[in-house]
């Protein structure tokens, strides 16, 4: 959700070239992330999760957008490669998930 839907077609094309847009991204991906955690873990360990995560989708996301954006008119190219940013974000989550105990900093 925090990657679609509450993104905005400024900060989507934005965060290719400003870290202002990348980091606005991240912080509307962290609440999102946040306000759904709550629901899944004791409050301290969601925000280990939270943190964990906006930590990585920001540094996955500095890197994937510069990529997804130097190939946005090719779609043979574009595309998997935001596929590719999505597994990454996926994967990132549920090995999070996984380990969450032995990561949480309380």
């Amino acid at each position: 959700m925090g990657d679609f839907a509450f993104q905005t077609s400024k900060m989507a094309l934005g965060k290719s070239e400003e870290m202002k847009w990348l980091l606005i991204h991240v912080v509307v991906y962290t609440v999102i992330l946040g306000v759904l955690s709550v629901f899944l873990f004791p409050i301290k360990i969601a925000i280990t999760y939270v943190l964990i995560n906006s930590l990585l989708h920001g540094f996955t996301d500095f890197f994937t957008s510069k990529l997804t954006m130097r190939y946005r008119e090719n779609p043979r190219i574009f595309f998997p490669l935001l596929g590719l940013d999505q597994l990454i974000h996926l994967l990132t989550l549920y090995i999070t998930y996984l380990n969450i105990e032995a990561l949480s900093f309380f």
